[in-house]
């Protein structure tokens, strides 16, 4: 697994994916243990715990390793080619494992050739059954998945749960990303090429605003609007780390898209948070809204990007408040009074940030 420099500690993600493997294993040898234990295949737990937690753990790293081959393959994929590809290769990496785990087991078991165990587990009327219906639940899943990535994160289960249906007050972090010279991009490429333009900076930047738990808010245009819940933006500086992982990213497709477009994305971007109100809003297309100063106020930051010449400004609030400021370089630029504000904000302009602060081992 490819990790930038400002991406996940190796070490946080091996235990993550870990952690998560055996956790996934165990709860299965539970609901099998559960299900056999009045019936005349019933198993002893602590075999069946070895068993199930080691094959959690391959078919967690496996779908790691399936997801970094697969990386980029379906950014401009049609939906149903998406849904049909990914639900065949998890139920081929799925059935694999099982086979292989299973076969293992009853060859050693049963004092059988691992062929010989290998034909009798594929043969049994359990996994011809089960086979069908892992296939047909990946699909099911797939789709589920797919169809919510047409709504912000979370959003869907939100809506489900009937939060935000009365108004209330959250403390956000938000940052307004702005793409530079867009006018004149958008002139020498047409409506199209730039239309295309747009699409791949967008799913270019994506694994920034993943690695950093952000979530988009709305795109607009050029502009693309940010969020975090203020824990999970204070978090590992996630809300500055973002806009970085982002120009990293840019600079490695720096090439391809001066080839492709003879432009690459660059961009400005204000970061600024604090309480807002949130809702669901519209009755023919609804969606969650979040209203108040904050956000108003970080778009203003961002406008005063082109005016300073810097590329990425925050406010002294969310500055103050950040979790590792020692590896931040932030210099102070101005205090400004944003239109319909009454009181002035404090702006600094964040030129670096330590690199070595996200390595991990």
């Amino acid at each position: 697994m490819r990790r930038s420099k400002y991406g996940m500690p190796k070490r946080r993600a091996i235990i993550t994916y870990t952690v998560a493997g055996l956790l996934i294993g165990e709860l299965f040898a539970v609901i099998e243990y559960v299900a056999r234990v009045d019936t005349e295949d019933a198993q002893a737990f602590v075999p069946l715990a070895i068993r199930a937690g080691l094959l959690g753990l391959l078919l967690v790293w496996s779908a790691v390793a399936l997801e970094a081959l697969l990386k980029g393959q379906f950014k401009h994929k049609r939906f149903g080619y998406i849904v049909t590809m990914r639900a065949v290769l998890y139920t081929l990496v799925i059935s694999f494992w099982l086979v292989v785990v299973n076969s293992v087991w009853i060859s050693i078991g049963y004092g059988v050739s691992l062929p010989e165990a290998a034909v009798g587990y594929l043969s049994d009327f359990s996994f011809r059954v089960n086979l069908p219906t892992v296939f047909i639940a990946l699909l099911l899943f797939q789709t589920v998945q797919q169809i919510n990535s047409l709504h912000r994160k979370g959003e869907l289960l939100q809506f489900i749960l009937g939060r935000y249906y009365t108004p209330r007050e959250i403390d956000r972090i938000f940052c307004f990303i702005d793409l530079k010279d867009s006018t004149t991009i958008a002139e020498k490429l047409g409506h199209l090429q730039f239309g295309l333009f747009l699409k791949d900076y967008y799913a270019d930047i994506t694994e920034a605003i993943r690695q950093t738990k952000g979530e988009i808010y709305q795109y607009v245009g050029d502009e693309i609007i940010l969020s975090w819940p203020i824990r999970k933006g204070l978090e590992r500086n996630n809300a500055v780390r973002c806009f970085f992982l982002m120009q990293e990213i840019i600079e490695t497709l720096k090439e391809r898209y001066l080839r492709k477009y003879g432009f690459f994305p660059r961009f400005k971007a204000g970061i600024h948070g604090g309480p807002v109100i949130v809702t669901w809003v519209g009755e023919l297309k609804r969606e969650i809204m979040y209203l108040g100063d904050v956000v108003n106020t970080a778009a203003r930051i961002q406008e005063r990007c082109k005016h300073l010449g810097k590329d990425c400004l925050i406010s002294e609030t969310i500055l103050e408040r950040l979790e590792d400021r020692d590896g931040i370089t932030a210099v102070f630029m101005e205090e400004t009074q944003p239109r319909g504000k009454e009181q002035a904000v404090r702006l600094y302009s964040i030129e670096s940030i330590a690199a070595d602060s996200w390595t991990g081992n």
